[in-house]
C-alpha cells in the first residue's frame, strides 16, 4: 500500500530539516519513505491529481511516498505526520494513488473523490455549502455528504449512503453541485485547514 504526501510553497530549511526527522521516524517503524522533487508540469498533474490540486493544494513542489504493507499502521504513520505539517500551516495533501482520492477528516476512514466547496453571499447572507463524494478506505462503498449552514457558523451534515454503487453516488454529487449553482452558489477554494474541522480516528 502507498500513500503520497504533496507539499506546496514550504522553505527549503524547513523541508530538509523535517525530512531528516521524518528519515529517522519511518527509519524506526521499519516504514519506507521516499522523498522527491515534483517533475510532472501543471497540466499534467491536473489530470492525475484534480481532488489535491482544485480543493488542498496549490501546484506541488514536494513528494513523499509511504509505503508498507501494513494499511493500518501506514494510514496512522502517514496521517500523524500530515496532520504535524498541516499544524505548522504548510499547505500539503495526503493521497491515495490506488484509489484517485485524498483523506478525509471524517468519523470514520474515509477517502474523496470528489469535493466541492461553495458558498452564497448576498445582502445578509453568508452560506457555506460543502459537497463530498466519498468511498471507504478498504472498500468499494460510497456516500455523498453535504455540511451545510452560515458561514463560521455550527454546519448541519447530511448523508446518503450508495453501498457499491459509483455511478449513482456520481449521479447524485453531480445533481446536488447543479442545483447549489443554479441558486447563485459560487465555487470557493478554501485553505486547507478549513478542511479539517472533524477528527479522523485511526
Amino acid at each position: 500500500m502507498k500513500l503520497e504526501l504533496y507539499t506546496a510553497g514550504v522553505s527549503q530549511p524547513s523541508l530538509l530539516n523535517w525530512r531528516a526527522r521524518l528519515s529517522e521516524d519511518a527509519q524506526a517503524a521499519d516504514i519506507e519513505v521516499a522523498h522527491s522533487p515534483v517533475q510532472e508540469p501543471p497540466e499534467v498533474l491536473r489530470e492525475k491529481l484534480p481532488v489535491v490540486l482544485d480543493e488542498l493544494c496549490s501546484i506541488p513542489e514536494q513528494r513523499v511516498k509511504f509505503h508498507e504493507a501494513d494499511e493500518d499502521r501506514l494510514c496512522t504513520f502517514a496521517y500523524r505526520n500530515y496532520r504535524s505539517r498541516m499544524d505548522q500551516d504548510w499547505n500539503v495533501s495526503l493521497y491515495f494513488p490506488a484509489k484517485g482520492a485524498i483523506f478525509l477528516p471524517f468519523d470514520e476512514k474515509l477517502l474523496s473523490r470528489r469535493v466541492a466547496h461553495l458558498y452564497y453571499q448576498e445582502g445578509t447572507s453568508d452560506k457555506v455549502y460543502d459537497l463530498y463524494l466519498t468511498q471507504l478506505l478498504t472498500d468499494d462503498f460510497y456516500s455523498v455528504i453535504s455540511r451545510y449552514g452560515r458561514r463560521d457558523g455550527g454546519l448541519q451534515q447530511a448523508k446518503k449512503v450508495f453501498n457499491s454503487h459509483l455511478e449513482a453516488a456520481e449521479k447524485e454529487w453531480n445533481r446536488l453541485h447543479h442545483d447549489k449553482l443554479q441558486k447563485g452558489y459560487q465555487v470557493g477554494h478554501p485553505t486547507p485547514p478549513q478542511q479539517l474541522d472533524l477528527a479522523l480516528s485511526f
